[in-house]
């Protein structure tokens, strides 16, 4: 089986806690933005490139970077993906906007964005890891 590298980031606005989500042409379901790591990109720089062509929106990666300052952040976590005979091995990190910047879709990966409640994930298509995944950040990262 095959495995493909990719790295999404699930970017939460501190000041209305909620988050940005894509609706996956793939998957007609909403999810983070994300994509494969490509060339010589390191994860985090796919996570924040893959976020700005998706949604036109600039993020900043959170998170410790261990043992060293100078070290990678740590990715929140490594999920394993599957779609048909692919393994996707996504490197997840959880992030913050920079500014106020307006949605941009890239109509060729996504349906739509926007930005969403916790509430709102109740009513929506979402894998139940979006769910875990905000819930962990809005109570462990940010306040």
């Amino acid at each position: 089986m095959r495995r493909d590298f990719c790295a999404s980031a699930f970017v939460v606005d501190p000041s209305t806690k909620k988050i940005l989500l894509v609706k996956h042409k793939d998957y007609n379901r909403w999810l983070q933005p994300g994509g494969h790591v490509i060339g010589d990109e390191v994860p985090e720089e796919t996570a924040e490139r893959e976020t700005y062509e998706e949604t036109g929106i600039r993020i900043k990666l959170i998170g410790e970077r261990f043992p060293r300052e100078s070290d990678f952040i740590r990715p929140l976590g490594i999920q394993r993906n599957y779609r048909d005979d692919i393994t996707h091995v996504d490197i997840i990190y959880a992030a913050v906007p920079y500014d106020e910047t307006l949605l941009t879709v890239d109509h060729n990966e996504s349906y739509t964005a926007g930005w969403f409640s916790r509430e709102d994930l109740d009513h929506m298509e979402v894998f139940p890891d979006v769910k875990i995944t905000m819930d962990y950040i809005l109570e462990n990262m940010i306040h």
